[in-house]
């Protein structure tokens, strides 16, 4: 089945409409059943997701790079950043997590320097792929928007006093949420032309290119 067939479209379109409503609904349950008086806490359905999707992006990047040469300098450098966030997400635990987390970071300058000369063909190549288009969004929504929907000045014009932080809390981890969610697809896009690239590689055709 060709990843452009109208129904293999409609197919993900369902799929990916039930992944997300399905975010929604853990929210909606994180909302429900607070954990004591911590509402979006650490141990909810909302933070934990945020960290398996963070970690799968992280793995998906870094094992497609190995499979697909051709983005590897850049798909090395955005799972990096990814394990980056995953470790952010754990900063509850120790307040050490910069550690690991700049160890990391050194790695990506390393890879940075080493392969900068293939860099820019590698970003043409990479984002030459449709899928692209889903993971900027998702980088946006999540690094960009979500932040500037939790600041704390914009909710005090709403609410006074501190009774906002609920309802601050509730809006930036769900926007987080749903970015991460977007990314996710955009790897799963990422995955499905690959595997139909490689396909008409070996017939002699071409996928088309954003």
């Amino acid at each position: 089945m060709k990843i452009y067939s109208p129904l293999f479209i409609a197919l993900r379109i369902i799929v990916y409409a039930a992944l997300v409503f399905g975010m929604a609904e853990g929210a909606f349950f994180d909302a429900g059943h607070p954990l004591g008086d911590s509402f979006f806490g650490e141990a909810t359905f909302v933070e934990i997701t945020q960290e398996v999707l963070l970690f799968l992006l992280f793995a998906f990047f870094i094992c497609i790079g190995f499979k697909w040469k051709e983005i590897q300098p850049v798909s090395n450098l955005i799972g990096l950043f990814f394990l980056i966030s995953f470790i952010r997400e754990f900063n509850f635990l120790s307040i050490n997590w910069a550690y690991p987390a700049l160890i990391v970071f050194l790695i990506f300058i390393w890879l940075f320097v080493r392969d900068f000369k293939k860099i820019k063909e590698a970003c043409i190549q990479f984002f030459s792929v449709p899928a692209s288009s889903w993971l900027l969004s998702g980088l946006l929504i999540t690094y960009v928007f979500s932040r500037l929907m939790g600041r704390s000045k914009f909710w005090r014009l709403m609410y006074a006093g501190e009774e906002y932080r609920l309802a601050k809390a509730a809006t930036e981890e769900s926007i987080e949420l749903l970015g991460d969610t977007i990314m996710f697809i955009g790897a799963i896009e990422f995955l499905l032309y690959f595997i139909s690239k490689r396909k008409l590689q070996s017939s002699g055709s071409n996928l088309p290119t954003s």
